[in-house]
Formats: structure tokens, C-alpha cells, sequence
């Protein structure tokens, strides 16, 4: 009997893997979390990736994926925070090592990176801030630590703080994530540079600046310098972030990487349908929220100068090679949404080829396909938003389902279907009302917010192993194989197997005998006790497959063959229906229906299982090679 799961830690808690099971009609008091967050070393279904979780019932398994590690390579748990010693704050146990003591920061690699970073590799940095040639010292050399995350408040004690006056520079860390940003909450009127003197075999990545309504601002990047002219601020909606950031994943093998961002193209003046063929001027993969589909018109009559794409790589390498994939169900969770346009956009996703799997680049957009993953677009009508808001799932169809890999990342794109998709599909006839100046967007959150708002994929697959004659259910092999199985596992037949085993250690077959007509419930009819002491008989002969076909034949002779045949069925099938062939093939020849004699029994026999034998035991009869084991 398959029972319910009871055990806390069993239970399935995960609400995005509760929706799926909901979805498709599947009971979760039978659903188990069997497999937590480990190191790809130890094989397939593990991943610091992935959880996995098993339907008792149906067999069906779920990975639920998603794009931040959870372990290191050694398996222990990453811990995001920050702990104050001697007063240096040093990072807990992540992907990475940082010290930061007064405003220097130094930051070590503890792994082989994919793109590049060695192991034990070091950075250490103490920036300088300007406003047009002033520098601006921070008012307190020692940051604060703040007790929660001002970007998820399920984060806390993982973010440092300083104060310039005219901003507030921060540095943030989660799963693998190291992130320093330089808010300013107004104009600072002047031209900004900022000079981190970095130093050390490795710089994390600069250019990152961008406004309040997600508006990718200009950066100068020379050297380990950022200079942003007072122009582009003078056009921001504030706040304006400028950042440094540095990923860190648990091995160097970029084809089991992750990543999620924005490719876009900006700043163009071109027809819609000129637009949505542009390969993209910039791209972002460090922030916490994005915004995509995004449209954006200009003051010149039916020309574009916005179209924003999302792009989703998830590492599925986990998946056994030989598995089905049945379903898959992508999440994204919202934060706004806006159509100053009045134009109702929709949203799919689609397959994507980013030129890497660890960053997002400008010349990305492109990459993403026209062809659904998705049978129904979600609507405008539809897009949940919200902190932390209702997810919105995307039911994958048969092209998503068959873009998923077992060996390395499946690629993802998320785009607007009702006119960026259409338009490439159908040039010409696409464009949305224009509007002067006007847009309409959706805005998401990204891997980078952290935990609770993570875009996942939960995929459902089943186990393909190559079947034996225990697994289709032919020959005495099969009784052998299912019944020690329904010993280990407490189901019906338990009794039967170590029972029968036990009687088997005890001497002749003829006490075996008694006990299988007991365990069958024939012992009163007497053809049971007849039948089986001729079964165990001719195993305590060791004459063979002759000997027993001979004594088969002869309990025939009380003229109750297909009785005969039905006791061998049920004693075969009495865990649920194994050895349904072989006890068929018995019936068949006792009834007479495929002919008579030893020669016909044994090669049928011979047919349903070759060397079918039970597995040897400690004081057990065994049967020779040619033998037929029931």
C-alpha cells in the first residue's frame, strides 16, 4: 500500500512545485522532496541548481530549477550574510570571499570560474567618488550593516552601507552574488567619476547604470574608472544606480552555467518593423528587476526607438539521460506593468542562443526565436504583479518541452507575441497605435532579487530503464524479482517471499510445499498441497526442467488443469500481476489450447525466460540452470 508522506522534511512546500502538481491532477500528499540542493560531482539528479521531487503513485519526478547556486562544490550549504570580526565584516560561506575593512574591499575566488577567474585569485579595491573633479568622502569610514535586505526582506545582515552625502554606496551579496551600487537619490549636477583602483589578476564588471523606470543610462568605462556626463542625469527618473558586480558559479564548466537579463535595442529612430529585426545595442544581466516586452516610441510619426527581450538560461544538466520529459512550466514573477499605449500587449516565451551562458550581451536580442513555447500567450489583462506577488506559469507545449536538455543549459526567451513575434512573422502588418513618445511594458524580477522571487522551471519527467523479464513481467524470474521486492517494501506479498524463503532454509521442499498451499489458501482442496509438493519435489531432485514439466503434466491428471493453471497464476501475480506471461503460457498448455506434452511445455516455457532462476540464499534449494523457478 503506498501510503501518504507524513515526514516534515518530505513534504512538498514549494509553491511553485504545489501549482504544477495541482495542474496536472496530482495528489501532493504523495508527493516527496527527495533530493535537496548538492554538487554536480555526485551524478545525475543532483545539482546546486535543483531540487527534486518524486510522486509516489504515477512514478513521475519533478526538477524544480532555477538560476542562483545553492551549494558548493564541496556540498555545504551557501550562507548569504555578513559577520563582523575585529572590525572587518567577512562574508559567510559563499562561492566567493570577502573582507571589508573602513571602505576597501578585497574579494577571492575560491573555485575555477567559466570565464576565467582562478582559484584563489584576489581583488582588492578602494574606490574613489567625484562630482565635476570634487571628491566626496564618505561620511563615516566604517559602513553600516544593514538588518535587512532593502531589496528582499527575506535577506538579512547581507547588506553594508556608507553614506557620501550626495549618495549611498552599497555592497549586497546572496548565492554567488557580489554586487556594489552607488545610489543617487537626485540630480547630483556635475558630471560623476568614479575610481575604484582595483588591483589584482581580477576586476569585477563595470558599465552597469540605469534609472528608476529601468532607462539604461550612458557609461564611460576606461580602465577601472566610470564616467557619466551630467547629461545623462539630467534626463533620469530618479533613483539612478551605478554598479560593479562579480557572479560566481560552483564549477568552471560554462555549459552548466546560468545567467537572466535584458537584451535590448535603444536610442534608434526606425519603423516597427525595422525594430524588431535589430540585433540589440545593450543588454544587462546584474539587476534586480527588468523591463520586458517594453516598446517605446519617438516624436518622429510611426517610428520606435525601444523593444526590450528577456532572456533565461537554466542549467538542466541534472535530468538522467534517459528520461522522458513529459512537462515543463516556467515562472516569472512581476513587479509592474504599464500601457500608456493602450495597446494590450501579450507575452510568450520562446528558445534563445545568447552568444554565452554566464552574461547577456547587447547583440542578444536577436537570438531570441519566433516559434511558441507556450500554446496561449499570457495577456495584458493577465500579467500578475506585485512584492512579492502572484507568479505568472507558463505550460510548456511540445516545442518547449523538446528544448529542454538532459546534458547541458536550456535556453529561454521571453518576448511580446501580439506584435514583436507577429511583426517577424508577418512583416508589415504588426505595428502597434503609435503614440508620441509613449510606452507600454511589462517590468519582472530576476534571479539577481533573490530568494522568493527567483524565475524558475519546474520539469516532469519519467525514469527509462531497459527492462529485464522481472520488469515485463515474463518468466519465474519475474516472481523472484517481485517478490524480494515486495519483501523490502512491506507491500502484500512480503510474507510470502520471506516465508517461503525461510521454509526453503529448513530442509526439503516438501515442507516448503506446505507452506505455499497455506499461503495460497488451497491447502483444504488438496490441489494445492498436490501441486506445489510436486513443484518443490522435483526442486529437491535437481533433475531440472524435465522433471518439473513432468510433474506439472502430472497434476493434470486429476482433470483440474485450468485450476492448476489459475493457482499458478494467482500464486505468480499475487503482488499485483507479475509473471502474467508465464502464468498464461501454463494455462494455455494445462487447458489443452496450445497443444499437449513436455516438448510443448518446455519451449514455451524456455521462450518466456531463459536461465530463469531464483537468487541464490543461504540454505536454499536452487534450480539448474535450465530449470524453471516459480
Amino acid at each position: 500500500m503506498i501510503r501518504k508522506v507524513t515526514d516534515p522534511t518530505k513534504i512538498v512546500t514549494d509553491g511553485v512545485v504545489l501549482r504544477e502538481l495541482a495542474r496536472q491532477g496530482i495528489n501532493k500528499d504523495y508527493v516527496e522532496f527527495c533530493q535537496d540542493y548538492a554538487p554536480r560531482s555526485l551524478g545525475k539528479e543532483h545539482s546546486p541548481y535543483a531540487k527534486f521531487y518524486r510522486d509516489l503513485k504515477s512514478g513521475k519526478q519533478f526538477m524544480v530549477v532555477s538560476g542562483l547556486p545553492m551549494v558548493k562544490p564541496d556540498g555545504s550549504k551557501v550562507e548569504v550574510g555578513w559577520l563582523l570580526v575585529e572590525g572587518k565584516y567577512h562574508s559567510k560561506a559563499n562561492l566567493f570571499s570577502s573582507i571589508v575593512e573602513g571602505t576597501r574591499v578585497k574579494l577571492t575566488c575560491l573555485s575555477d570560474q567559466p570565464y576565467g577567474a582562478k582559484k584563489n585569485e584576489q581583488t582588492t579595491w578602494n574606490p574613489q567618488l567625484f562630482v565635476d573633479g570634487v571628491e566626496q568622502k564618505p561620511v563615516n569610514g566604517q559602513p553600516a550593516l544593514l538588518d535587512i535586505d532593502p531589496i528582499n526582506e527575506s535577506y538579512h545582515h547581507n547588506v553594508l552601507e556608507w553614506g557620501y552625502g550626495v549618495c549611498k554606496r552599497r555592497i549586497r551579496i546572496i548565492e554567488g552574488r557580489f554586487r556594489e551600487r552607488w545610489i543617487f537619490p537626485a540630480n547630483p549636477n556635475g558630471d560623476v567619476r568614479i575610481k575604484h583602483n582595483f588591483s589584482g589578476q581580477y576586476q569585477p564588471k563595470l558599465g552597469s547604470i540605469r534609472d528608476a523606470v529601468g532607462t539604461l543610462l550612458e557609461v564611460i568605462v576606461t580602465g577601472d574608472e566610470e564616467f557619466i556626463p551630467a547629461t545623462e542625469f539630467a534626463k533620469a527618473v530618479y533613483p539612478v544606480e551605478i554598479g560593479a558586480s562579480a557572479t560566481y558559479y560552483p564549477d568552471v564548466h560554462e555549459e552548466t552555467s546560468s545567467v537572466d537579463g535584458l537584451a535590448a535595442d535603444q536610442n534608434n529612430d526606425l519603423t516597427w518593423a525595422n525594430l524588431v529585426g535589430e540585433p540589440g545595442t545593450v543588454a544587462t544581466d546584474s539587476t534586480v528587476h527588468e523591463d520586458f516586452p517594453y516598446f517605446k516610441s519617438t516624436v518622429t510619426n510611426n517610428q520606435w526607438n525601444y523593444l526590450h527581450r528577456g532572456i533565461f538560461l537554466f542549467d538542466t544538466s541534472g535530468l538522467p539521460d534517459t528520461c522522458t520529459v513529459s512537462a515543463a512550466t516556467f515562472t516569472l514573477y512581476g513587479e509592474l506593468k504599464d500601457d500608456s499605449l493602450s495597446i494590450t500587449p501579450d507575452m510568450n516565451v520562446y528558445a534563445s542562443d545568447p552568444a554565452s551562458n554566464t552574461a547577456v550581451a547587447a547583440g542578444d536580442l536577436d537570438s531570441v526565436g519566433t516559434t511558441a513555447f507556450c500554446d496561449t500567450p499570457i495577456t495584458y489583462a493577465g500579467w500578475n504583479v506585485g512584492t512579492p506577488g502572484d507568479p505568472n506559469d507558463f505550460a510548456f507545449n511540445a516545442s518547449g518541452i523538446a528544448a529542454i536538455s538532459k546534458t547541458t543549459v536550456s535556453k529561454f526567451g521571453v518576448a511580446n507575441a501580439n506584435y514583436d513575434v507577429a511583426e517577424q512573422l508577418d512583416p508589415g502588418n504588426h505595428a502597434p497605435n503609435w503614440t508620441s513618445e509613449t510606452t507600454s511594458k511589462f517590468r519582472n524580477w530576476l534571479s539577481e532579487k533573490g530568494a522568493g522571487y527567483k524565475p524558475k522551471l519546474v520539469v516532469t519527467y519519467t525514469v527509462t530503464t531497459e527492462k529485464s523479464s522481472s520488469d515485463t513481467g515474463s518468466g519465474a524470474e519475474s516472481l523472484d524479482s517481485k517478490l524480494s521486492s515486495a519483501a523490502e517494501t512491506g507491500s502484500g506479498a512480503e510474507s510470502l517471499d520471506s516465508r517461503l524463503f525461510g521454509a526453503a532454509e529448513t530442509g526439503s521442499g516438501t515442507g516448503a510445499s506446505s507452506l505455499l498451499a497455506a499461503l495460497t489458501g488451497t491447502e483444504e482442496t488438496g490441489l494445492g498441497s498436490e501441486f506445489a509438493a510436486k513443484i518443490f519435489s522435483a526442486f529437491d531432485s535437481g533433475s531440472g526442467i524435465d522433471a518439473v514439466i513432468a510433474r506439472l503434466l502430472a497434476a493434470t491428471e486429476t482433470g483440474s488443469s485450468v485450476e492448476v493453471a489459475l493457482l499458478i497464476a494467482a500464486l505468480i501475480s499475487s503482488d499485483g500481476g507479475a509473471g502474467s506471461d508465464l502464468s498464461t503460457l501454463l494455462k494455455a498448455i494445462l487447458a489443452g489450447d496450445a497443444g499437449s506434452g513436455v516438448e510443448a511445455l518446455k519451449a514455451l516455457i524456455e521462450t518466456a525466460g531463459s536461465d530463469m532462476r531464483l537468487r541464490a540464499r543461504p540454505g536454499q534449494v536452487r534450480i539448474p540452470s535450465k530449470g524453471v523457478n516459480l
